[in-house]
């Protein structure tokens, strides 16, 4: 498997698929080598042997940039650590026996398109986000080609949505008849006691990106604040957006009623999650939108954007156009006015969130490399 970041240290949803998938697939008797440019530490996986850049073996260590780092900015370290992960990839020939080459976004496309053609197996890509969605309509030609280059020669593609697997087939010519949809999931966890019964909070988990629309949580929040004066406002996450939201909530003289927690633990998260009264995802464009599924794991009612690929998988949530601010702000107060409604919704979206999960999504990405390997003329 060829990836970039793993637990514990990652910086969105790309980090917990990769280690939820690899502990799934080794639990069904698959063993797998997991390819990083990271030297760790890593959260242990029985079955998966970690390799990287910088072994004892493999020479000099580049410094490799988070996951979500905008390529195309000034003193972005990509075009260098990109171009020698994707060679050691290429490059790599005590890998054991190989069935499938498997290759998550644009990162390591050209290296694992090498290496499956050198060692003559099928490629499968699973695609989390395209460069269309991160950057607004603006993309990097430098990973349009590299994502171009994995979803043109991977024998099948994984996508998280269905609006993402058409924009595969609309934006990258993609087959529709070699990309599959395999939705993320969550594990249950014990909820954690709750933080403080008496405090209302409304909760934004994730990225500080301009695609995840932070800024109309903060409007929703500044039409709120004049109505329901004893509400908090929390955003969990850390990203390019910082310091511009910092300067919204003063514009919009909600200061003092929101609170910019910065990166959380997986520990801290969980303890927002299990004290929220409402979560919000806003995003402009959402491929999945896997914090939200966890909220409502956690039984919190949840408020997303119809773009969200997580809305395809949910009908206790509430749906909203993303550049809805009135209704967004409409429906967070219903919310919190309502605590039967709350209640409700928070059930049944714990239901939903739950009825599947990492274990189901793991036979599926089996049985896509099963459809793979056939199609290469392998046998099974």
């Amino acid at each position: 498997m060829v990836g970039w970041e793993f637990p514990p240290n990652h910086t969105g949803g790309l980090g917990v698929h990769s280690y939820e998938i690899t502990r799934e697939l080794t639990r069904l008797g698959h063993k797998m080598t997991f390819l990083t440019p990271f030297s760790g530490p890593f959260t242990p996986v029985p079955g998966v042997t970690f390799r990287f850049p910088g072994e004892p073996t493999s020479g000099t260590t580049l410094h490799y940039p988070p996951a979500y780092w905008t390529g195309s900015a000034p003193g972005s370290p990509f075009t260098d650590s990109i171009d020698g992960y994707n060679a050691w990839v290429s490059g790599l020939t005590d890998l054991g026996p190989v069935d499938v080459v498997h290759v998550h976004d644009w990162f390591g496309t050209v290296g694992a398109h090498a290496l499956a053609t050198r060692l003559k197996r099928p490629l499968v890509m699973t695609v989390h986000s395209t460069e269309y969605d991160r950057s607004l309509g603006h993309p990097w030609q430098r990973i349009l080609d590299r994502e171009q280059t994995g979803i043109s020669t991977a024998t099948r593609s994984i996508a998280v949505s269905r609006h993402l697997r058409q924009q595969l087939i609309d934006r990258y010519s993609a087959d529709p008849r070699r990309v599959h949809v395999i939705y993320n999931a969550v594990r249950p966890t014990e909820r954690l006691e709750r933080i403080d019964p008496t405090k209302r909070f409304v909760l934004y988990v994730g990225r500080l990106a301009a695609m995840k629309g932070v800024d109309t949580f903060l409007r929703a929040a500044a039409r709120i604040a004049e109505k329901i004066p004893d509400v908090l406002f929390v955003i969990a996450g850390e990203g390019p957006e910082y310091a511009r939201l910092i300067h919204l909530a003063t514009r919009l003289e909600i200061g003092e009623r929101v609170m910019f927690l910065g990166k959380v633990s997986d520990e801290e998260r969980e303890m927002l999650l299990s004290g929220a009264s409402v979560f919000v995802l806003p995003s402009v464009v959402e491929p999945f939108g896997i914090a939200a599924l966890e909220a409502m794991a956690a039984g919190v009612p949840t408020i997303v954007s119809k773009t969200s690929g997580v809305a395809e998988v949910s009908s206790s949530s509430f749906r909203v156009d993303f550049w809805d601010v009135d209704e967004f702000a409409s429906r967070i107060a219903e919310l919190l006015e309502y605590p039967t409604l709350r209640s409700t919704m928070g059930e049944q979206g714990r239901w939903e969130a739950l009825r599947e999960g990492w274990p189901e999504r793991a036979r599926e990405t089996v049985q896509v490399y099963l459809e793979a390997m056939r199609a290469e003329g392998m046998p099974i």
